[in-house]
């Protein structure tokens, strides 16, 4: 595979895109912060607490998972942050920004920026950054900040999407590697989150486009002694990877999980829960929450649409024309190609991975807006796609090629034999304004959403277990090994393995050196040797969200008056 050179200009070009990436994500997420474990969370790094690299990454038997390479990066997650817990949030964002550089860079692919000149040039580098943006901004980004595990959706998008832009890549040249490369990333989202089997389909469609290819070199008479055969076990050899790599993750599944298939949310088994009627109704919402409509439950989204101001249901709906002038745009100029079936296997690829996606995520029990994360990302990556084929098309009318990568391959004869007419910078300009334009739209929509990230259910949790951290061991310097904590009468409903681990990870031996959490019903509750010293005593307050500590009043150091009711 032929290497560019980067040019100087290049990396003007890309710097200052990388820096505003990350302040974006910093500013975007900053009020967003975990200072204690609860959950799914909490239950994972108990394993991590308890057992070294290997027995973490590949149990001898799981609860209906079975998801090594995403356990390996949480075993590295829990290792670089250690005891430091108010570090999660920031380093999901971090991570986070990294992602939102891969869409900028396969944003850059897909508009082909690189090979264009003057004003299409920067058109295609606003668009790619904008799209990037678009993806750090997004209220669907609130798993993933607000939970430790939200480095499992993360890490399954960045691998999907790469899925999509590698198969892309192999499509437009021709060359194995990104074909090869996609069957890895492939091979390790499977074994990240197992919806994205989803996906397995689209090898198949990136693989007429193969087929295509040899009828080309055909046509040509470009054959020589041998090269059929040579073809035919390419072409089947490439058709087995993905297939294999299938079998294999229900077998490994079945030995390890003790089922083959992958279980849904909250344990349930989608063979008992799913419902076709529901299916289609969960499909047909996150088409809507991709168009900007929260059409799923607050709890489940942070704000209903029907609760959304007039404000928003209006700039949603200017959204729409914008994306409607778009399409129309691009289907007309799409329409003067004369022979369209590369292009509209092209564009199939990416309808199909967004379908796909959607399909999967709409199985189970309920929609989370986690889920929908990866087809909006792809959604704006289809943006980038359309800007590059309108902007590509008169080099193609030219002559010279958009694809050279490996002359010997002869896939670049594709950009020479398709016929288009020439559109103008300022058409591709427009174009680009439009996107610009939807952006703008967009944001202060996406912000209302993000305010109201505490009415998603988990944000509650989060609440509660943030506020018993800063009342325990961000209140008392000298808690752990000489402060017990007693809460009185958990109506939160906390387990005992909360009482067990909560104060363990801040643990650097991962001990917690004895400090647990106790829950108590009355004052007499407390064990005989409980004192001012060694005890923090809290009180649940009744929005139910945070803890009131109480020690002081309990052990008559205080008035109660003093107590703020919440």
């Amino acid at each position: 595979m032929k290497i560019k050179k980067i040019t100087k200009q290049q990396v003007q070009m890309v710097l200052p895109a990388l820096f505003a990436l990350i302040l974006i994500g910093l500013f975007i997420n900053r009020k967003i912060q975990i200072r204690g474990l609860y959950g799914d969370d909490l239950y994972l790094w108990s394993y991590y607490g308890e057992e070294n690299f290997w027995e973490f990454t590949f149990p001898m038997k799981t609860k209906g998972n079975f998801r090594p390479f995403y356990w390996a990066l949480s075993y590295l997650e829990f290792v670089i942050v250690g005891r430091h817990v108010n570090y999660y949030a920031l380093f999901n964002t971090v991570i986070n920004i990294a992602v939102s550089f891969l869409i900028y860079f396969f944003s850059l692919g897909f508009t082909k920026t690189f090979k264009l000149k003057g004003k299409k040039m920067l058109a295609g580098q606003i668009v790619s950054f904008f799209t990037a943006a678009m993806y750090l901004g997004s209220h669907f980004a609130g798993y993933q900040i607000g939970q430790v595990l939200g480095l499992l959706e993360t890490m399954a998008l960045s691998l999907a999407i790469s899925v999509l832009y590698l198969l892309y890549k192999f499509s437009e040249v021709g060359q194995s590697i990104y074909y090869n490369l996609a069957c890895l990333c492939y091979f390790l989202v499977l074994f990240t989150h197992e919806r994205f089997l989803a996906l397995f389909p689209l090898f198949y469609l990136s693989l007429i486009n193969l087929r295509d290819k040899y009828q080309i070199e055909k046509d040509q008479k470009l054959r020589r002694s041998g090269l059929d055969q040579r073809r035919i076990s390419d072409y089947v050899l490439k058709a087995a990877i993905p297939f294999l790599e299938v079998i294999f993750f229900f077998g490994i599944r079945r030995i390890i999980a003790g089922q083959a298939m992958p279980v849904g949310t909250a344990g349930t088994k989608v063979s008992e829960t799913f419902e076709l009627s529901q299916a289609f109704m969960y499909a047909l919402q996150q088409v809507q929450y991709i168009f900007g409509v929260n059409a799923g439950e607050s709890y489940l989204s942070g704000i209903n649409w029907s609760e959304t101001p007039l404000w928003v249901h209006t700039l949603v709906y200017l959204s729409w024309i914008v994306l409607f002038a778009m399409m129309i745009y691009f289907i007309k100029e799409s329409l003067k190609i004369k022979e369209p079936l590369y292009d509209i296997i092209q564009n199939l690829l990416f309808i199909s991975f967004i379908a796909l996606c959607i399909g999967c995520s709409s199985i189970t029990v309920r929609l989370e807006i986690r889920w929908i994360y990866v087809s909006y990302t792809a959604a704006l990556l289809y943006v980038c796609y359309m800007f590059g084929k309108l902007a590509e098309a008169k080099t193609a009318k030219s002559g010279h090629s958009q694809a050279v990568d490996n002359p010997e391959t002869h896939v670049d004869n594709r950009s020479r034999r398709r016929k288009t007419a020439d559109f103008s910078s300022k058409g591709v300009i427009c174009f680009a304004v439009m996107f610009i334009l939807y952006c703008g739209i967009m944001i202060p929509v996406e912000q209302l959403y993000r305010s109201n990230f505490r009415n998603i259910f988990f944000f509650t949790e989060l609440d509660r277990v943030n506020s018993l951290a800063d009342q325990t061991i961000g209140k008392y310097q000298d808690f752990l090994g000489v402060r017990q904590t007693y809460i009185f009468y958990n109506k939160y409903g906390m387990t005992d393995f909360y009482g067990e681990y909560f104060y363990k990870p801040y643990d650097p031996e991962k001990t917690g050196q004895g400090s647990e959490v106790h829950f108590i019903n009355d004052v007499s509750e407390l064990p005989e040797y409980a004192a001012y010293e060694n005890s923090v005593i809290l009180l649940e307050s009744t929005d139910q969200r945070e803890y009131i500590d109480i020690t002081d009043q309990i052990f008559g150091k205080a008035d109660w008056d003093a107590v703020k009711e919440k």
